[in-house]
């Protein structure tokens, strides 16, 4: 008899991928929402005025980044729910642990495989 480590929930799993890709899209839509007028901050005229906002613009490239990355591998494991291939890994082909999906519902690999290059 299968114990509950054994299989995967795959309704769960989408109610998971669906509210995280929600998350993550209201996450983004603050990286790319439209500055309102006058918020623009200068870099000043002395070497070192706009180190500060430089860094923090530069942060915020990164951790936009990484919301969209996230977001694309909420999209595949959503498209994996669909056409009936969820928990199946993208590489190999063989069964992804369920423990690992019930971790992380997104993840399209097996720990053996190494992530598809973008």
């Amino acid at each position: 008899m299968p114990s509950e480590n054994d299989t995967v929930d795959v309704a769960a799993a989408e109610r998971a991928l669906r509210e995280k890709q929600a998350d993550l899209e209201q996450r983004l839509g603050r990286f790319s929402a439209i500055p309102e007028r006058g918020s623009n901050l200068g870099f000043g005229k002395r070497i070192g005025d706009g180190t500060i906002e430089a860094v923090d613009r530069l942060n915020q490239i990164g951790v936009g980044t990484r919301l969209e990355s996230r977001l694309e591998r909420v999209e595949r494991a959503l498209e994996k729910v669909e056409d009936g291939t969820y928990g199946t890994c993208d590489v190999c082909g063989d069964a992804i642990d369920p423990r690992r999906l019930k971790v992380a519902p997104e993840s399209t690999v097996c720990v053996a495989c190494p992530l598809p290059a973008r």
